[in-house]
C-alpha cells in the first residue's frame, strides 16, 4: 500500500517539478526539511519519496511521523530573472551562490555606469544580465533587486539589454523607478505613445512628461495652459518648454544651451522639429548619447561628439562610428574650416579618415596614419583612434620603408585587440637601430597578451630595455613603471625582486583607492569563489575616475581577482586597457 502511494505521488510531483523549469532556484523537496538547511549545497538534491516502512517517526522535526509532508511549489522568484545564460555569456546560475543579499543591493547601485573601460562595462552588463537565483536573505526585500539591476543597465546605456529585461520580467513587476525607467526608455526609442501609455497606466508624476503627453495627444488648449503654469516657476525649464511651444504651433524661443539633456528634452525636441544646441552632447548620459549619435536631423558635429563618446564606453560599436563619419556631407566652406581645424574637431576627424581612406601609396598611408595616432595620443583618445583605424592599419603589410611607424602600428594593432596582427611589425621595428627602443616599448603589452609558458618570464635586458625606451620625468616613470610591473605580476609574470628594487624613490602621484572594507571584502570573495561578488567588488574597486586614476595595488588586486575565479580573458582585457591607459 505504501509502495503504491508513494508511486503516486511521484508521479504527480515529478511534472509539476519539470513544468516548473529552470526558473526556480530549487525544487521543491518532498522529505521532512530541518530548520537550518546546509547553506554549502552546490546543487539542490533530487526528488525523492521515502517509504514509511523505513522512516524513523522519532526523527521527524515536524512530528508527522510517517506521513509524507506535501508542500506547495512556489512561484518563480521575479529577481532570477535573466536574458543571459552560460551559453549567451551570462555568468551562470550559481552566480550569486553563498553571497549574502546585503552586500549585493549595497553595492550593485554602485557600479560604475559611464566609464571609459569597455572590459568594466562587458563585466557589468553580463553580471546585471545574467539568468541567476538572487542571493541568500533577498525575500520580501524592496526594492526588488531586479529594479536595481535595470536602473544600472539605464545609467550605463545598455537600452537594448534593458529592454530585453523587463520584457522578461513578470507583469506583477511595477513601482514608479521602473515605470520611469520604461518612460524613459521608450522616449529614447522615440516611442512617444508607448511613452504616454506607460505614464498614463502608473502615475509618472512629472508635469512636463504630462504636457509633452498632451501635445502629443492632440490636447493643445490643456497643454497651453499647464504651459502658463509652467513659466511662472523660478525653476522653469525653458528648453522644455521652447520645444513644447513649437510642438503647439507656436513659434519657440531660442535655446542657446542644454547643458543637461534628459531624454524627455530629446523627444520634445525631436517632435518640435528643433535643433539641439551644440552643447547637448557635452554632459549627455550613456543612455542618450547613442540616441544622439542616430538622431539624423542633428547637425553633424553634435551627433559626432555623441558618437565618439558613446564608442569610447562601449555604448556604441565602432563599425557604426566609422559608418557615421562616413555618412557626413559637408559643403566646401566647411571643408574649409575643418581642414584647417585638422584632428581638434569631429569634422577635421572626418576629413582625416577619408584622406588615410583614399590613400593608396603604403609609405603615405603609413606616415598618415602615424600623424593621427599621435593626434590620438596628444587628445588622451588613443585606444578609440587605435580602434577606428585597424582596418586600415591591417591592410598594409609591413616593409623595411614602413619601419619608422611599426612602433606606433604594432601599439595601435594591441590597442585594437589584433595582437597577432602586431607581431610582425614588432619585428620589423627590431631590425632598424633607429625604431628599436619602439619595438623594447611594446614589451609588456606583448607579454599581457600572451600568457607565460612553461613559467617563462622577462629577462633583466627586457627589463632594462623598456624602462630606458622612453624619455620621461621622474614621476611619469615611476607611475608608468609601477603599473606595469602590477599588471605582469598579475597575469602570472614572474617580475624580478630586483625590478621592484628599482622603482624610483619619487612618490608615486596620488590615485583613487576604494574604501579599505571594500578590498577585504574582495579578497573574502575570491577566497570563497563567489563568482557573483568577486565581480561586483572589482567593479566597485577601479570605480568611476577612470584606469589611469586607479591605484596601481587595486589595479593588481582586480586582475589577480578576476583570474583566481576563472576569468582569465577578462582579467587580461582589463590588463592591457589599463596598460595603455597609463602609457605602458
Amino acid at each position: 500500500m505504501t509502495s503504491s502511494l508513494a508511486s503516486r505521488l511521484a508521479a504527480l510531483a515529478l511534472p509539476a517539478v519539470m513544468a516548473a523549469g529552470p526558473a526556480l532556484a530549487q525544487p521543491m523537496p518532498l522529505t521532512p526539511q530541518s530548520a537550518d538547511p546546509p547553506a554549502a549545497a552546490e546543487t539542490a538534491p533530487p526528488v525523492k519519496v521515502v517509504p514509511s516502512p523505513v522512516f524513523d517517526p522519532a526523527a521527524s522535526p515536524s512530528g508527522t511521523g510517517g506521513r509524507f509532508v506535501m508542500e506547495e511549489l512556489r512561484a518563480p522568484d521575479m529577481d532570477s530573472v535573466g536574458v543571459l545564460d552560460e551559453n549567451q555569456g551570462g555568468f551562470g546560475v550559481n552566480l550569486w551562490r553563498d553571497s549574502p543579499a546585503e552586500l549585493v543591493r549595497r553595492f550593485l547601485p554602485q557600479i560604475p555606469a559611464a566609464g571609459d573601460s569597455r572590459a568594466m562595462r562587458s563585466l557589468a552588463r553580463r553580471l546585471l544580465l545574467t539568468t541567476a537565483p538572487p542571493p541568500e536573505g533577498n525575500a520580501r526585500q524592496t526594492p526588488p533587486l531586479l529594479e536595481l539591476r535595470a536602473e544600472r543597465l539605464y545609467a550605463m546605456g545598455e537600452v537594448d539589454g534593458l529592454a530585453s529585461l523587463l520584457k522578461a520580467a513578470p507583469a506583477a513587476l511595477a513601482s514608479p523607478a521602473i515605470s520611469r525607467i520604461k518612460v524613459d526608455t521608450f522616449l529614447l526609442a522615440g516611442d512617444a505613445k508607448a511613452a504616454c501609455a506607460e505614464a498614463a497606466t502608473h502615475g509618472v508624476g512629472d508635469s512636463r512628461l504630462s504636457i509633452f503627453c498632451q501635445l502629443v495627444g492632440g490636447k493643445v488648449l490643456e497643454a497651453n495652459l499647464a504651459l502658463d503654469v509652467m513659466r511662472e516657476r523660478k525653476d522653469a525649464d525653458h528648453a522644455f518648454i521652447a520645444a513644447a511651444e513649437a510642438m503647439g504651433g507656436t513659434p519657440p524661443a531660442k535655446v542657446a544651451t542644454l547643458a543637461n539633456p534628459t531624454p524627455l528634452h530629446l523627444a520634445a525636441f525631436a517632435a518640435a522639429k528643433l535643433p539641439l544646441p551644440a552643447d547637448a552632447a557635452n554632459a549627455a548620459s550613456p543612455a542618450m548619447l547613442r540616441t544622439l549619435a542616430g538622431s539624423a536631423g542633428l547637425a553633424a558635429d553634435i551627433r559626432l561628439v555623441a558618437a565618439e563618446r558613446a564608442e569610447a564606453m562601449g555604448v556604441m560599436d565602432t563599425d557604426s562610428l566609422r559608418r557615421l563619419y562616413g555618412a557626413v556631407t559637408l559643403t566646401q566652406p566647411e571643408q574649409q574650416a575643418a581642414h584647417s581645424q585638422g584632428d581638434r574637431t569631429p569634422l577635421g576627424r572626418v576629413l582625416m579618415l577619408r584622406s588615410v581612406q583614399a590613400e593608396q601609396n603604403p609609405a603615405v598611408r603609413a606616415d598618415l596614419l602615424g600623424r593621427v595616432l599621435a593626434a590620438g595620443t596628444e587628445r588622451g583618445a588613443f585606444a578609440a583612434t587605435a580602434r577606428l583605424y585597424a582596418p586600415l592599419i591591417a591592410d598594409l603589410r609591413p616593409s623595411p620603408d614602413l619601419a619608422p611607424v611599426a612602433g606606433a602600428l604594432a601599439r595601435a594593432l594591441y590597442a585594437a585587440g589584433r595582437p597577432e596582427t602586431a607581431l610582425p611589425w614588432v619585428a620589423l621595428a627590431r631590425t632598424d637601430p633607429a625604431t628599436a627602443k619602439a619595438a623594447d616599448d611594446l614589451w609588456p603589452l606583448a607579454r599581457l597578451y600572451r600568457p607565460a609558458v612553461s613559467g617563462a618570464s622577462g629577462s633583466a635586458g627586457q627589463y632594462a630595455a623598456w624602462r630606458t625606451a622612453r624619455d620621461l620625468s621622474p614621476e611619469q616613470a615611476e607611475r608608468r613603471a609601477l603599473v606595469a610591473l602590477d599588471l605582469l605580476q598579475a597575469v602570472g609574470e614572474k617580475v624580478p625582486q630586483t625590478e621592484w628594487l628599482a622603482l624610483s624613490p619619487v612618490p608615486a602621484p596620488a590615485a583613487a583607492q576604494p574604501r579599505p572594507a571594500v578590498k577585504a571584502m574582495l579578497r573574502s570573495a575570491v577566497e570563497g569563489l563567489r563568482l557573483g561578488e568577486t565581480v561586483l567588488l572589482s567593479l566597485v574597486a577601479l570605480g568611476e575616475t577612470g584606469l589611469d586614476k586607479v591605484d596601481a595595488d587595486i589595479l593588481n588586486r582586480v586582475v589577480t581577482a578576476l583570474r583566481q575565479v576563472g576569468l582569465e580573458r577578462e582579467a587580461r582585457e582589463l590588463a592591457i586597457e589599463a596598460a595603455l591607459g597609463n602609457g605602458v
